[in-house]
């Protein structure tokens, strides 16, 4: 049980104390929990973490936790590449900042890409995956705000979380007043780059606590286009993003606690590789919850949350350009797009210990998402100007019940899960401006029943294994089925007809602890039915493209036509290996290694779709190693290596992506009490390579087509900060 402290932190985030050691896994038998002495006020659980209340290290799965500590000591400043540092996760070696929004694929077990993301990422419980495109803009949360990183790999939490978890799923909770006083965190370095964090909490009593946050992120950028294919118009990526949260909790008494939180995210970019090119995306939220206590072993917890924003670019293309600085004028501005969106969502659910059914949850959860798409298209030398409207909602439910059965006469849990998932699109319309029409797009629902199985076997107090099989849904995204533009002489058209994607998986594993080691290896095993994927559906082939065009009141310049399909099913599997060692009082290092094959098993496109190679944004394998030392008690260094393969940047292969290895480093020394100054190094030895790669079908001597210019990863970095607190 908690104390009053820890319940009312706890409660004050809205979610239940967790242990967080370095990469927690699974492990021994867990301890009996100690009596409360006989002045404990034992306050509710307050539950909506990435296992919704459960310990992420007795589950039967592959998981994770990143404590507050060990993402301040992190060699790295952006919370995207703090988390790529997490085994078995991958999302683009470029900054956040300087990546379209709609182009930052994030993936779990291969689960993921800039296409099909199906990998849930929260913060504080709320999903931050973009309602419309399913990205993650990182910049929505500063590293100094984060309590702790929560990571489920593969679908074993999807029973209690649904759509979008078959990769797994990332809660980022952050954290919470403890005291009355404030605290500031600032960093500058390379690139003009300079961040900050300043945030104060009252403790007006054992009932009562607030907190105030605000965090600044800016940047003037490298240029992303190697030096030999730049012209003048290819510049550097400049971005800013401001936050503001609020977060009160009440504790009216001893039996209720009730919790509250707004934030405000507002992020720019400046000159996305070319100069006329920017993009803005802006959101907020409110979520509410709390729990109540039935009596010392149940509780309902129920939460609820609103929010909405704003995406928006204007996007550049010069139709192509070649070296040495000809054509270095062709640029004009191709396309502008607002895409307000509003979204809600919530959950209630009953949680239960008994003697032998330990961890029972029995609730139901929801999601509302609705989004208008505006989208502009200018003039160019081969196309008209026109203009959509695309209109969408999506509706999501789920009743779901999970419980863990703890035999007496073997040392083995069995966890069940049911799920029962219902999914509806509806409201959907889109309108031409060139043709002055309005096309009502016909609704769609569908429904799904994902059970699971777990197992945890304590062969002895250093070694578990456990294994579990689930069956998971994820539904096609908004852009996905609504979303319809023209570039160039490609017209990309709306698919209602796509259906959700269906999973069944596998994996086991063990965790052994034995002193001062730790070492955790699991094997997956997935295979994916009505894999989406975009493809061409028509390739420079203007009989073909007639019929789409047609119906878009477009030009016959049009001949290429784009379209996202259930291009058919795919297997995921792979392996991880995760070890720790704590060498010294002083000294620990980490080490995993994931290794992963994602292939179309079969295509409705035998065409178009490839089966039996690796999709893309999927690396074959990804290595991280890290170290900690403490030479004296009041110094820390960390270095961070990771190194993967080059890489297919889409299932066609037709574009090839870098594989590196990269070096960080940190450094922080505390100088006294409440006052510390940090260093962090990145790519260290300022290794060069493309992180997303020239297109093999378009790079043809010195000409490279404009949608394939060649991205440069993060170079050599350097920044230096100061942390207080008063």
């Amino acid at each position: 049980m908690l104390s009053i402290r820890a319940a009312t932190i706890a409660a004050f985030t809205g979610f239940a104390a967790i242990p967080a050691p370095v990469l927690a896994q699974t492990g021994s038998s867990p301890p009996a929990a100690p009596a409360p002495s006989p002045t404990t006020v034992v306050l509710p659980p307050v539950t909506v973490s990435a296992a919704r209340g459960s310990d992420l290290e007795k589950l039967d799965v592959s998981t994770t936790v990143l404590s507050r500590q060990q993402i301040q000591a992190m060699p790295e400043t952006g919370v995207d590449q703090i988390v790529n540092k997490i085994p078995g996760v991958w999302a683009f070696t470029v900054p956040t900042g300087q990546l379209h929004p709609t182009g930052q694929p994030f993936s779990i077990r291969g689960f993921g890409s800039s296409t099909t993301i199906n990998t849930l990422v929260m913060v504080d419980g709320v999903p931050i995956n973009d309602p419309y495109f399913r990205t993650i803009d990182w910049s929505v949360v500063s590293k100094d705000s984060i309590d702790r990183i929560e990571v489920i790999r593969g679908g074993g939490a999807t029973s209690l979380w649904g759509n979008m978890a078959m990769g797994g799923v990332v809660n980022i909770i952050t954290r919470q007043p403890s005291r009355t006083g404030a605290s500031l965190d600032a960093n500058y370095g390379s690139y003009d780059t300079l961040n900050t964090d300043a945030s104060g909490s009252i403790v007006f009593n054992d009932r009562l606590k607030a907190g105030l946050e605000y965090s600044h992120q800016q940047s003037a950028g490298y240029n992303l286009t190697p030096a030999q294919y730049r012209n003048a118009n290819l510049v550097s990526t400049a971005s800013k993003a401001d936050n503001v949260s609020f977060s009160t909790f009440l504790t009216p008494n001893d039996n209720l606690s009730l919790f509250a939180k707004a934030y405000y995210h507002q992020a720019y970019e400046d000159g996305l590789v070319w100069s006329l090119a920017h993009n803005q995306w802006s959101s907020y939220r409110l979520l509410l919850g709390g729990s109540y206590k039935l009596d010392e072993k149940s509780a309902i917890n129920f939460s609820a949350w609103a929010g909405g924003g704003v995406f928006g670019t204007t996007n550049a293309s010069s139709g192509s350009y070649t070296l040495n600085n000809i054509n270095a004028l062709n640029q004009f501005v191709s396309q502008t797009e607002t895409a307000p969106n509003n979204n809600q969502g919530g959950s209630v659910f009953y949680q239960l210990d008994t003697e032998h059914i330990k961890d029972v949850k029995i609730g139901v959860d929801f999601r509302r998402i609705q989004v208008t798409d505006n989208i502009n298209l200018f003039a160019s030398a081969t196309a008209a100007p026109s203009a959509f409207i695309n209109r969408g909602e999506h509706l999501l439910e789920g009743i779901f019940a999970q419980g863990t059965w703890r035999l007496t006469s073997i040392p083995l849990d069995i966890t069940v899960g049911l799920r029962g998932d219902f999914y509806q699109a509806t409201s959907a319309s889109q309108f031409i401006a060139n043709s002055g029409t309005t096309n009502t797009i016909p609704d769609s629902s569908a429904a799904s029943f994902d059970p699971r199985i777990g197992f945890k076997y304590y062969v002895t107090d250093e070694l578990v294994l456990r294994g579990a099989a689930y069956r998971n849904f994820s539904s096609p995204g908004l852009n996905q089925m609504y979303r319809s533009f023209a570039a160039g002489t490609s017209f990309t058209t709306t698919n209602p007809n796509l259906q959700p994607m269906t999973n069944v998986g596998e994996e086991i594993g063990f965790d052994f602890n034995w002193k001062k080691v730790s070492l955790s290896a699991t094997f997956f095993n997935n295979d994916l039915e009505n894999f989406i994927d975009f493809v061409k559906v028509c390739n420079t082939n203007a009989a073909c493209a007639a019929p789409f065009i047609a119906a878009a009141g477009l030009g016959a310049a049009f001949t290429t036509v784009n379209q996202y399909n259930n291009v058919g099913n795919a297997n995921f599997r792979g392996f991880e290996i995760i070890a720790s060692w704590q060498v010294l009082p002083e000294l620990r290092l980490n080490a995993d290694f994931t290794q992963t094959t994602a292939r179309l098993t079969s295509t409705n496109f035998p065409a178009i779709a490839f089966t039996g190679v690796q999709l893309g944004q999927v690396p074959d394998w990804m290595l991280n190693i890290g170290a900690e030392w403490h030479p004296i008690p009041d110094l820390a260094l960390n270095i961070n290596l990771k190194s993967f393969p080059a890489y297919w940047n889409d299932t066609g292969h037709t574009q090839l992506n870098d594989g590196a290895t990269l070096v960080d480093l940190g450094a922080s020394y505390k100088v006294r009490k409440g006052v510390e100054v940090y260093g962090i190094v990145q790519n260290l030895f300022n290794t060069q390579y493309l992180a997303q790669g020239f297109s093999l079908t378009s790079f043809q001597g010195s000409t490279v087509n404009a949608s394939s210019i060649p991205t440069l990863g993060m170079p050599l970095t350097v920044v230096g900060g100061l942390r207080a607190s008063f």
